[in-house]
C-alpha cells in the first residue's frame, strides 16, 4: 500500500488523530511552552499520516580492491578496519553490498536491506580481504556489483564505491587491457549515466588511473578522493559513506553532544592518535572507556579510531575526552531524523546553489506548519584541505586571497555576518523545507564540507554533506599599455574569457568601473560578445593612480547562475599629459574630447578581441550622474558617449 492511498477505515483514523494532535498541540503549546517540542512530537509520531512520500532509499554496492600491489600500498590491511567502519554507520534500512575484486569479483556481503543481522555477516567476512590477486579487472568489477541495476528506480538511489590502487589490467596480452578501459570508458560509463548510478572513486596509490576515475565520478555525479596512505582510508571512506548514504548524527561541540530522549542507540565515532585513550563521560557524570564498558555499550577500538555504541542512551549532555577531531560524529538511531536536498559534489567558484534541509519521522518529511514553527535550521561551511587552481591556459589574473563569505540567507533571513561559515536557514512554507543559498563567488578552490543542523529546542539533528569548488570558468585579465606605433596613447586592456565547455556566452553580462585621478569614476555595461576572447582598451590621457574592476554574470550550460568579481586592477601611469589637457586643467573648463569617439581594436597572438562597445572610454572628467547610476546598477548603453564636466 503506497503512502498516496489509504482504506477509509484508516483515513477516518488519521483525521481523528489529526483532530487529537492539534488540541494537544493547543494545549500544551500554553502550558509547556513552544520550546518542549520533543514532548508534542512523541504524542504525534505514532499517529501523524505524512503527506509527502519517503525519500529514496540509499543502495550502495563497494568494490575493494584486492590485487597484489595492495602489498605495497597497503601493508597493514588498513581497508578492514575502514570496511569495518562503514558497515557499523550504514543507517539501517540502507541497502549495500560489498565485492573484492582483482583478476575475478567475489562476493563479500551480498546485496540486501542493512540491518543487525547484515552488519554482523558483513562484519564476520572481513577478514577475507587480502592482496593476492594477479590482475585489476574494473569492467568485470563494475559489471558484477551492478548486476539487477537494468533501469532507473523511483525508490533507491544508487551508489557504487570504487577502492583501487592501479589501473585497468586484464591481461597480458597485449591492448586487452587498453580495450577494456575503452568499454568502460564508452558503452559502462553511458550504462551507469543511464541508470542512475553516482559512481564515487577511491585512489590509494601514484599509479593509479586518475584520469578514469575522475571521469568516472564527474561524469555520474560522483565523489573522487585520493588517500595520500592506507591510514587516511577511515576517513576517506566516512566522507564516502556521507556522500551516499549518510547517518543522521547529532552536533559534536568541542567535545560535547547532546542526546535527547528521541534517541534510542547512538554510536560514537572517535578518531584518536599514537597512544591516546577514548574516554566517554555520561550525563550523570560515569566514565566509560575501552577497558571496562557497561552492559549495553559495545566498544570496538580499532587502529586510529574508536566505535561506541551505546543502546538506550540517558538523555542529557554527554562528554568525550580524547582528541578534538573535525571527523569525529554522533551517529543516532531516531525516528526523528534529518534530509538535505540533493547537493552537486562539484561545482564552480561563483556559481549561485540553492541548498535545503527538513525533519524526517520514520523518513517521511514533516510538514505539519504548527510543528514546523517551533524549529529552526543553520549551516556551517568549513573548509577541508584546500587546494591550488589547477594551471590555466587562458590568461588569469593574480589575486590575493579573498575574505569568505558566508551564505546568503533565503528573503526573509538576515544576512550573515560578512567573516562567518555559518547562516540561519528560511523555512519555505509551501514545500516545509529549510532553505538558503550558497554563495561560492570568493571560496577557494578546494574541498568544503556542509553541516546542517535542524534545532527543536532540546533536541538536534545533523547531516553532513561535502563539495568541491572548481576554479572559476571565467577570467578577466588587466594590463597596462605603453604607447607604441600602433597605440599612440596609454591604455588598460580588458581580456574577458570563459570556457564555452561550461559557459553559454550569449549569457555573459555584467559591467567594468574604472575610478580615475579626483576620484572620477564611470561604469561600463558589459555586452554579451560576438566571440571569446573578447577585449576591451581604455586609452589613458592623465596621469596618475587608476583603479579597473569587474563584475561578471553568466549561465553554465545547466543554467545555474554564476558571478565572477576578480580583485579589482591597481595601474600607476607617470607621464607628461598633453598641453590641451594641462590648460584645460587650468582653466577649469568645460571640455568635450575628440577621444571619446576613438575606436581601437586589441588584437595580438591568436587572442582575436571584439569591442563590446563602439567608442573607446576615456576616464578624463568627473564621475557623471548616469556613471554612478550604471556603478549601481551596471545600467546604461554600450557603445553611448558621455560627456564630463569638469569640477
Amino acid at each position: 500500500m503506497t503512502h498516496g492511498s489509504r482504506p477509509d477505515g484508516v483515513q477516518e483514523t488519521a483525521q481523528a488523530a489529526e483532530t487529537l494532535s492539534m488540541q494537544l498541540i493547543q494545549i500544551l503549546s500554553l502550558r509547556q511552552g513552544a520550546k518542549r517540542l520533543p514532548i508534542l512530537l512523541t504524542l504525534l509520531l505514532s499517529s501523524l499520516w505524512l503527506a509527502t512520500a519517503t525519500a529514496k532509499t540509499p543502495d550502495v554496492r563497494i568494490l575493494i580492491d584486492v590485487s597484489g600491489s595492495m602489498r605495497q600500498t597497503d601493508p597493514g590491511n588498513l581497508r578492514v578496519p575502514a570496511l569495518q567502519l562503514v558497515n557499523e554507520l550504514l543507517p539501517a534500512g540502507a541497502r549495500s553490498g560489498v565485492w573484492l575484486f582483482a583478476e575475478k569479483t567475489e562476493e563479500l556481503s551480498p546485496p540486501e536491506t542493512v540491518d543487525d543481522r547484515w552488519k554482523g555477516k558483513t562484519r564476520s567476512q572481513l577478514k577475507r580481504i587480502h592482496s593476492r590477486g594477479l590482475f585489476t579487472d574494473i569492467e568485470q568489477a563494475i559489471a558484477t556489483a551492478t548486476v539487477g541495476w537494468d533501469r532507473p528506480d523511483e525508490e533507491y538511489e544508487r551508489h557504487l564505491v570504487l577502492l583501487t590502487d592501479g589501473i585497468v589490467d586484464v591481461s597480458k596480452v597485449e591492448g586487452e587491457s587498453a580495450a577494456s578501459r575503452e568499454r568502460i570508458v564508452s558503452t559502462q560509463l553511458e550504462r551507469l549515466k543511464e541508470e542512475g548510478v553516482k559512481v564515487h572513486t577511491i585512489a590509494l596509490s601514484n599509479a593509479v588511473d586518475t584520469d578514469l576515475l575522475h571521469l568516472l565520478s564527474d561524469e555520474t555525479g560522483g565523489w573522487f578522493e585520493t588517500a595520500k596512505d592506507a591510514d587516511a582510508l577511515q576517513r576517506v571512506f566516512l566522507h564516502m559513506l556521507e556522500q551516499s548514504a549518510a547517518p543522521t548524527t547529532v552536533p559534536l561541540k568541542g567535545n560535547a553532544f547532546e542526546i535527547d530522549g528521541q534517541v534510542s542507540e547512538f554510536t560514537l565515532l572517535a578518531f584518536r592518535e599514537g597512544d591516546n585513550k577514548t574516554e566517554l563521560t555520561t550525563p550523570d557524570g560515569e566514565t566509560l572507556s575501552s577497558a571496562r564498558p557497561p552492559p549495553g555499550v559495545i566498544w570496538r577500538a580499532e587502529l586510529g579510531y574508536d566505535l561506541i555504541t551505546i543502546s538506550n542512551p540517558k538523555p542529557g549532555e554527554w562528554r568525550l575526552q580524547g582528541v578534538s577531531d573535525p571527523d569525529n560524529r554522533v551517529v543516532v538511531i531516531t525516528d526523528l531524523g534529518i534530509e538535505v536536498g540533493e547537493l552537486p559534489s562539484r561545482i564552480l567558484a561563483g556559481e549561485a546553489l540553492r541548498i535545503e534541509t527538513w525533519l524526517t519521522d520514520h523518513r517521511q518529511p514533516v510538514t505539519r506548519p504548527d510543528l514546523l514553527k517551533l524549529l529552526s535550521a543553520s549551516v556551517v561551511r568549513t573548509s577541508t584541505e584546500v587546494q591550488s587552481p589547477p594551471a590555466q591556459e587562458a590568461p588569469a589574473i593574480a589575486q590575493a586571497p579573498p575574505a569568505e563569505e558566508g551564505m546568503e540567507p533565503g528573503p526573509d533571513t538576515e544576512p550573515a555576518q560578512a567573516q562567518s561559515n555559518a547562516i540561519d536557514m528560511t523555512l519555505d512554507a509551501e514545500s516545509s523545507r529549510f532553505q538558503a543559498t550558497l554563495n561560492t563567488s570568493s571560496l577557494e578552490p578546494g574541498t568544503y564540507q556542509l553541516q546542517f543542523v535542524i534545532d527543536g529546542g532540546t533536541f538536534e539533528r545533523q547531516l553532513v554533506r561535502h563539495f568541491k569548488v572548481s576554479g572559476p570558468p571565467i577570467s578577466v585579465k588587466f594590463e597596462q599599455r605603453s604607447p607604441s606605433e600602433q597605440l599612440p596613447t596609454h591604455a588598460i586592456d580588458v581580456i574577458i574569457d570563459a570556457e564555452p565547455e561550461l559557459i553559454d556566452p550569449g549569457s555573459l553580462a555584467g559591467y567594468l568601473l574604472l575610478k580615475a585621478p579626483k576620484d572620477k569614476e564611470t561604469a561600463l555595461e558589459l555586452s554579451p560578445p560576438k566571440q571569446l576572447p573578447t577585449g576591451i582598451r581604455f586609452p589613458v590621457l592623465q596621469p596618475g593612480e587608476y583603479e579597473l574592476s569587474a563584475k561578471v554574470f553568466a549561465q553554465t550550460l545547466k543554467g545555474n547562475p554564476i558571478t565572477f568579481a576578480p580583485d579589482p586592477g591597481h595601474f600607476n601611469f607617470e607621464f607628461e599629459p598633453p598641453q590641451a589637457l594641462q590648460d584645460e586643467d587650468e582653466s577649469d573648463a568645460d571640455a568635450d574630447f575628440s577621444w571619446l569617439d576613438l575606436t581601437l581594436v586589441l588584437a595580438g597572438g591568436n587572442i582575436a578581441l571584439a569591442l563590446l562597445i563602439g567608442p573607446t572610454i576615456l576616464y578624463l572628467k568627473g564621475p557623471s550622474k548616469t556613471g554612478k547610476n550604471q556603478a549601481k546598477g551596471a545600467a546604461g548603453k554600450a557603445g553611448k558617449t558621455k560627456k564630463r564636466k569638469a569640477k
